[in-house]
């Protein structure tokens, strides 16, 4: 491949992943991959692959006398512009425009497992916030409620109102199911699956990974040892997805 074309597909995939980044952005589905504080990181990778595209762009047109020597000179030895080292930069691009996005749900539960009382905080210097109302807090919200209240039991009788998608899991009854969402700490190669028991008289009847909100009144319950909630549900509704699906320890 001569200098010339090599460095006009360099700076198409260069550009194409600043284009990719960016639509990313706009859409939302960047953050089904990673941390929401990782934003301002990729909006400057984006810009600085356009602006790499623009320079390759440049450096082309301003020494074309430089590139035909330099294409002289290596068509006299040997290849010096692999195209596979193209491929394997644009793989990325590819792969992400021809998978579709998609969050994680709870088909991955089978490889990753379900936490019921983890995580608690993304590090060992942020407080848990205890002082949400109880309508207010989330599946995740719940979990560190249980886990840093003196007596879980004060809990008791407080009304929940969360958001996750139903798991079957095989240790609960058949009138009860996990609420469940994903957290992400820095991307979805450490999400983890988190979820609160609901007792649910239909709860056969619902599908997995199907979204649902739950509206009840919470008890205290226990796995391994460890207090966690259980909502004892009012109403189980069909909700569409959120459009942010992970919650953020």
């Amino acid at each position: 491949m001569s200098l010339r074309t090599y460095r006009t597909f360099q700076a198409l995939i260069l550009a194409a992943l600043g284009v990719f980044f960016l639509h990313k952005i706009w859409s939302g589905t960047l953050f089904w991959y990673i941390n929401q504080r990782f934003m301002a990181l990729t909006l400057i990778a984006a810009l600085g692959f356009l602006a790499l595209a623009q320079s390759v762009l440049q450096s082309r047109r301003e020494n074309p006398d430089h590139d035909h020597a330099d294409e002289h000179h290596h068509h006299a030895h040997a290849p010096a512009f692999p195209a596979w080292t193209l491929v394997v930069v644009a793989l990325p691009v590819l792969l992400g425009v021809l998978i579709p996005a998609k969050p994680l749900g709870s088909s991955a539960i089978a490889n990753r497992g379900v936490n019921t009382t983890a995580p608690l905080t993304a590090g060992a210097a942020q407080p848990a916030r205890l002082d949400i109302a109880p309508t207010d807090r989330t599946i995740l919200d719940w979990i560190r409620a249980f886990n840093y209240a003196s007596d879980p039991k004060s809990l008791e009788g407080q009304p929940a109102d969360v958001i996750g998608f139903v798991y079957h899991d095989s240790r609960l009854t058949g009138e009860q199911f996990l609420a469940g969402r994903f957290t992400v700490n820095c991307c979805v190669a450490d999400a983890m699956a988190i979820g609160v028991i609901v007792q649910w008289p239909d709860s056969k009847g619902l599908a997995d990974n199907g979204w649902v909100r739950v509206r009840g009144s919470v008890q205290a319950a226990e796995v391994d040892g460890r207090p966690i909630p259980l909502i004892i549900a009012e109403s189980v509704d069909p909700v569409s997805p959120p459009e942010q699906p992970y919650l953020y320890p």
